[in-house]
């Protein structure tokens, strides 16, 4: 937990940010922060270092270094250096630097020098020469200028090469967030060392249901399922995956037939 502090001036509150990693409140509406903080209503939060910030409503923040801004409401959030922002809502996001941004609902992101930027849903994004921006088969707004990268998951085997997932004499390796007896959300089943399969396994029917759901690495497994403890890896064979219908809803999971080996993991690729 953090400690809320107030400075009577410009060089106290310095003084307290460069000794400590605590969220330092000036007086009224102005924060400056160097651990983790959310921010509501007209807030002013400037996030420096490896900061997380929360933004609510009509909440400005500037972020610096490797801060991690999420944006909601009408939130306006200036990123700089390597800041990495999730924008939601109406947010507006000026990325600079080589920033990366995940823009979603219909917030706006203008984007400069090398910039990333992910548009999904109704997202408006206006790009300098060489931000890159990824566009997800669910995004419907409108993407300006910039490097234009439309990805194609629209097979099993390209869902894999998107990911950057290695093939290995016709297998890959997926990740499952489960609980403490090894049973996912719903309530299936994987034990560590068993092979298991779907016992309502329907193909490309649909996306959600019919199959195993598995994710591309640890971090989109627990995306999932918060209240998971545990991530699996799960060897399966490519002829046993499958995807739903086109646009996907969520392209971060796959759903395979079977499952042939489970092992508690514990590597970097649960990142």
């Amino acid at each position: 937990m953090n400690e809320w502090r107030e400075a009577k001036d410009q060089a106290e509150l310095d003084s307290i940010l460069d000794a400590n990693d605590y969220a330092i409140v000036s007086t009224g509406y102005f924060c400056v922060t160097k651990g983790h903080v959310e921010a509501w209503d007209r807030s002013h939060v400037e996030a420096w270092g490896s900061s997380h910030v929360v933004a609510w409503d009509r909440s400005h923040v500037e972020a610096w270094g490797s801060s991690h801004v999420v944006a909601c409401g009408s939130s306006h959030v200036v990123a700089r250096d390597s800041s990495h922002v999730e924008a939601w809502g109406s947010s507006h996001v000026v990325a600079r630097d080589s920033s990366h941004v995940v823009a979603r609902d219909s917030s706006h992101v203008v984007a400069r020098d090398s910039s990333h930027v992910v548009a999904r849903d109704s997202s408006h994004v206006v790009a300098s020469t060489y931000v890159s921006t990824v566009i997800g088969y669910d995004h419907r707004g409108k993407v300006k200028g910039g490097i234009q990268i439309r990805p194609d998951y629209s097979t099993p085997e390209k869902w894999l090469e998107y990911h950057g997932i290695e093939i290995t004499h016709g297998n890959c390796v997926l990740y499952k967030a489960v609980h403490d007896d090894y049973r996912s959300a719903r309530g299936f089943l994987y034990q560590p060392g068993t092979k298991v399969e779907a016992p309502d396994w329907d193909g490309e029917a649909r996306e959600c249901g019919g199959g195993l759901h598995l994710a591309a690495c640890g971090a989109m497994a627990k995306s999932f399922d918060d209240q998971a403890t545990k991530i699996l890896a799960c060897t399966v064979a490519v002829t046993d995956l499958a995807l739903g219908p086109m646009p996907l809803q969520y392209p971060s999971k796959i759903k395979a037939r079977r499952i042939l080996k489970i092992v508690e993991s514990k590597g970097e690729s649960d990142e």
